[in-house]
């Protein structure tokens, strides 16, 4: 049987998640109290860069919960989860489809696109 080096550490998908989730929200608070627009563009550019780790990490939660809820029914047995085997397929599928958008705009930084951030500095020049 394969080990793999995170093992009884607590550390798990959902904590994953939940890190993610909360490392955005402090990235988002930053960004708003930011003034300097350079500060800002750094800001939403974390909060973008945080937005698709939380995705994904989002997608392996679904992956890894549709997984265990599929090992009775490989085995030919009944599922507690059966009903919720559809669920999750659909929450996997709507993660996918909303993207980072969704995730900016379920943390109501929805208005960082690319075309509204500042300009950088080099940009200005020339």
């Amino acid at each position: 049987m394969a080990q793999w080096l995170g093992q009884f550490s607590g550390l798990t998908h959902e904590t994953r998640v939940q890190d993610a989730e909360d490392a955005l929200k402090h990235v988002v608070q930053a960004f708003r109290n930011a003034s300097a627009p350079h500060e800002q563009e750094k800001k939403a550019k974390n909060i973008r860069h945080l937005a698709g780790r939380l995705l994904q990490a989002r997608i392996r939660l679904f992956k890894a919960r549709l997984s265990r809820a599929s090992e009775p029914r490989m085995a030919g047995l009944p599922s507690p989860w059966s009903d919720g085997i559809d669920h999750l397929r659909e929450q996997e599928n709507a993660a996918r489809a909303g993207g980072v958008q969704a995730i900016l705009i379920e943390f109501g930084v929805d208005e960082l696109d690319r075309s509204d951030l500042p300009k950088p500095l080099n940009a200005e020049r020339g």
